[in-house]
């Protein structure tokens, strides 16, 4: 039985604030492994058990203190996977490039197209989205920019990915899913090298806000949510599933667990990013046996340290 879709565990829920105020004074001196068990009992109530995970979640915090290859760090920044995606013999999923910059000075918005997306390439959930210049307070941006290009975000929750990524901003042509006004995102989780499901994301950039909705890979709905509703669009399954999951295939061989985030317009395939820390391993499933059943699938590499 599929749980109802507003029924989800949400993380800002289950904060504690005395753990979340004494994390903000001391973060700076803890150490990974014990800075992020106190984010996890934070959210969880109890700490990870990282000398023996079986959760996604728990696996999730272990995958990241303990396999850390340089591929990982290249293909999480924006800019640098896209010769990742060409080297793959994907290059024709990459969105049209319109700018790197190493400052916010650099942008000249007179140069820039009507319709554009920046972002910054060090992290994640920094975006602008421009649908309209004229309409753009462009001031607001700059400011916003330049808080992300003076942010490491490694520090924020740990993702050792991020760590050594050249804080730069990207621009990129503007998508959309013009059925939806808005563009819908399709995450596969990919476990050894396969892609397992996929969670459809939509609300990113507006109300109602986020929401996920779950299914296998032939589009049957599968009855688990993490931190968010289900989606309330009727996205049906799209007419190429097949070559999308493929090209999630060939993305994820070289890891042991990545997440693939795909769109779709107007019939085409194009690249998002890959992730290897969803949720930073702090986002508790809906029913939360789903995290074990994730786990299972989730197979720990030897570590590389």
């Amino acid at each position: 039985m599929v749980p109802d879709r507003n029924v989800y565990a949400d993380p800002a829920r289950l904060t504690r604030p005395p753990i979340k105020r004494a994390l903000a004074r001391a973060a700076g001196a803890l150490p990974d492994r014990l800075f992020l068990s106190l984010l996890y009992a934070r959210i969880y109530g109890h700490r990870p058990d990282l000398d023996d995970p079986r959760t996604f979640d728990e696996k999730i915090l272990w995958y990241n203190l303990n396999y850390r290859r340089p591929l990982m760090s290249t293909v999480a920044d924006k800019y640098a996977v896209r010769g990742y995606v060409e080297s793959r013999g994907l290059g024709r999923l990459l969105n049209d490039l319109i700018g790197v910059y190493d400052d916010v000075d650099a942008i000249d918005l007179a140069a820039l197209p009507e319709q554009f997306v920046v972002k910054a390439t060090h992290g994640s959930r920094m975006t602008i989205i421009c649908r309209d210049k004229q309409a753009l307070d462009w001031e607001k941006c700059r400011a916003e920019m330049g808080r992300w290009l003076g942010t490491n975000y490694y520090r924020l929750r740990r993702e050792w990915a991020y760590r050594e990524i050249k804080p730069r901003l990207i621009c990129e042509r503007y998508l959309e899913n013009r059925e939806f006004g808005e563009l819908v995102d399709y995450k596969f989780y990919c476990f050894g090298g396969r892609p397992w499901m996929l969670f459809v994301c939509t609300g990113r950039f507006g109300p109602p806000g986020l929401r996920y909705s779950a299914y296998d890979l032939s589009w049957n709905p599968m009855p688990v949510f993490k931190g968010k509703p289900g989606t309330e669009l009727a996205v049906e399954q799209p007419a190429n599933l097949d070559e999308m999951t493929e090209v999630a295939r060939e993305l994820c061989r070289d890891f042991p667990f990545v997440r693939v985030d795909l769109y779709r317009v107007d019939g085409r395939v194009f690249f998002g990013e890959l992730t290897f820390y969803p949720d930073a391993g702090l986002c508790p499933f809906t029913p939360p046996e789903y995290n074990e059943i994730f786990g299972e699938k989730f197979v720990l590499p030897e570590p590389t340290q």
